[in-house]
């Protein structure tokens, strides 16, 4: 098949205004949560008419959203398949700003990300059911939900795993620096391996990663084709708009009653007669309920919008995982992506054809990250850091068995801008993500428009426990990249600026690998310095964006309740990332499915729907 232009043309089959304008349901949003919720309940009663109103394009042909090898093409200069927000340039991150995409395409995040498959942990949820007050939201509530979202494919007959559900997960092709790296895992660390740690309670054992990918076709598993398209199929009560942004929720008093929104330059309004969901995301959500007259009054007077509810919390709880990545040469015969991530056409062009060829076979059915663990420090590895991480990680960490401090994962190509380097270049990285950073933000809107720039704070690494987190993360996964057989050097630019003398210094190629048994590498306060300025110019998103509209009490800081209500107001709910009333020792994806499975079993009991 031809290849598109750097895999980012846009499906040219753009959503017509559609003639009708009265729904049931209205969905401002048609990413992961969305997909699935209007599924379920348009498959229990066909008789609803739904309106799903997306802002980027349709992803169902789209190459680069259906082979996994090419998902990184998503975050090239002039997608159109993520919206990338920029936040406010900050004194923690020496001065620079954070550039944070959102998944812009039917599927959301499902459609464009790196397909990691990851669970959280029980005592994630059992936070949100117990601390937050959301009865039917702890882990045991919500486990069947998690089961009928997927199809496991590693092992289908696992009791906490599902294997009728629409995604499948499996461990899908995999890379020999992937497998080497466990091998590497497995004997230079004592926590050793284990077959799942997606089970909602292993952490410490080291593991073949799984991915949202069905390994009988080598295709991205994602919302869009495996929920939502099947349905446009066979149901036309069921519409999808697309390129349409909603510049807001239309009340009566505080009862919505529908959308208002944007298609092809024509501002256009949809009524909903029994519920409006907004699922738009976590930075789309909040500027929505904004935009509508919800939130604080401060902001809503300052850009120029009529308070309809006083609702403090939405935009105010800004989550994400940080995510720090360090780069290694690797031996000129080791296969990886750099070709697919550097946009090497001739080599992307042949892969395909393999892709093709084969049903799903070859290099372009991996995201090429194949190992990782969640990784919690040991009590020796605790006593090495400072007094107040220690009380921190005491209060926060000791007592929960199944809570890690941070991800590790090694990536078979470099997960970045490959400038610089020259062509064919073999290349590894290593990344840290930490899992629940005491770090937060905000986001909110600064104008009724929807196209102008958010006030976004990210607050990567404010927390001085972040950034020790994650300069202790830098310094274990360096060990492990350094020990990989096909291992040749570090990448100077993806490395710390070490003081001149230093033991620590970057090993600038040729540079064979250590020895499994070799002595760590020993740093200096001016190397943990150098350390902590990298990690301040290079920090980053892993896409994760949450707890913006917060599913607590209103008196907390939250915006909805249990059902999903935005407080104050009739009718009108949240359902996607954004409820998350405090974050998740996971990759978000598999938890934004079992938002989108929760939230239509209880609109689906709203509405006297049976079957969901």
């Amino acid at each position: 098949m031809k290849f598109l232009a750097f895999l980012l043309a846009a499906v040219t089959a753009a959503a017509s205004a559609n003639a009708a304008s009265d729904y049931d349901l209205i969905f401002v949003g048609g990413g992961f949560a969305a997909c699935v919720t209007a599924t379920r309940l348009a498959t229990a009663d066909p008789k609803l008419k739904i309106l799903i109103v997306e802002s980027g394009p349709h992803t169902e042909t789209l190459e680069q959203s259906i082979i996994p090898g090419l998902f990184l093409s998503h975050m090239a200069p002039g997608s159109t398949t993520q919206k990338f927000h920029f936040s406010n340039p900050a004194d923690y991150l020496g001065g620079r700003v954070a550039r944070v995409p959102t998944g812009h395409a039917v599927g959301g995040g499902s459609a464009v990300n790196s397909m990691i498959y990851a669970r959280a942990s029980a005592s994630d949820f059992d936070e949100w059911k117990n601390v937050h007050q959301n009865p039917g939201w702890g882990a045991s509530d919500l486990a069947p939900l998690m089961r009928k979202l997927e199809t496991y494919q590693p092992n289908p007959s696992s009791p906490t795993h599902g294997n009728t559900g629409a995604m499948k997960g499996s461990i899908g092709n995999t890379t020999l620096y992937g497998l080497q790296a466990l091998e590497v895992a497995k004997q230079y660390d004592t926590r050793g391996s284990a077959a799942d740690t997606n089970d909602l309670k292993t952490i410490d054992k080291w593991v073949l990663w799984p991915k949202w990918i069905d390994e009988t076709t080598g295709r991205r598993s994602d919302a869009a084709r495996d929920y939502l398209y099947p349905l446009l199929k066979k149901n036309k009560n069921v519409v999808l708009t697309v390129e349409s942004d909603v510049n807001r929720v239309l009340f009566n008093g505080t009862r919505a009653t529908g959308i208002e929104y944007t298609h092809a330059g024509e501002t256009l309004t949809a009524n909903a007669s029994k519920l409006v969901v907004v699922s738009a995301g976590t930075l789309g959500s909040s500027a929505v309920l904004e935009r509508s007259g919800v939130g604080s009054p401060t902001i809503l007077k300052a850009a120029g919008v009529d308070v309809v509810v006083d609702l403090a919390g939405v935009g105010s709880d800004y989550q994400d995982h940080q995510f720090l990545a360090q780069g290694t040469y690797l031996d000129n015969s080791t296969v990886t992506l750099d070709f697919a991530h550097a946009g090497d056409m001739a080599q992307i062009g042949a892969a395909m054809q393999e892709w093709h060829a084969t049903g799903g076979k070859g290099i372009l059915a991996t995201n090429g990250i194949d190992t990782g663990i969640k990784y919690k420090p040991s009590a020796v590895e605790v006593k090495t850091l400072s007094t107040s991480f220690q009380k921190f990680f005491a209060e926060k960490f000791a007592s929960k068995a199944d809570k890690a401090l941070v991800w590790f994962a090694a990536s078979a190509g470099l997960l970045g801008p490959h400038d610089g380097f020259p062509p064919n270049t073999k290349l590894g990285t290593w990344g840290a993500m930490l899992l629940y950073p005491e770090s937060h933000g905000h986001v909110h809107i600064r104008s009724k428009n929807v196209s102008d720039p958010l006030d976004f704070d990210c607050g990567f690494v404010r927390s001085p426990l972040d950034l020790e987190a994650l300069r202790f993360s830098y310094k274990r996964t360096r060990e492990h990249a350094r020990r990989h057989p096909l291992y040749r050097g570090e990448v100077a630019q993806i490395h710390p600026a070490f003081p001149a003398g230093s033991k620590a210094a970057v090993a600038l190629p040729p540079q064979t690998p250590v020895a499994i048994k070799a002595a760590d590498l020993v740093y200096t306060a001016a190397d943990d310095a150098a350390i902590d300025k990298f990690i301040a110019a290079t920090v980053s998103t892993t896409w994760h964006s949450m707890s913006t509209n917060a599913m607590k009490p209103r008196a907390n800081g939250g915006v909805v309740d249990p059902s999903l209500n935005v407080y104050g107001t009739k009718n009108l709910k949240v359902a996607d990332l954004s409820i998350s009333p405090s974050n998740i020792g996971a990759n978000s994806g598999a938890t934004a499915g079992l938002i989108g499975e929760k939230a239509a079993v209880i609109i689906a009991k709203e509405l006297g729907i049976q079957g969901v």
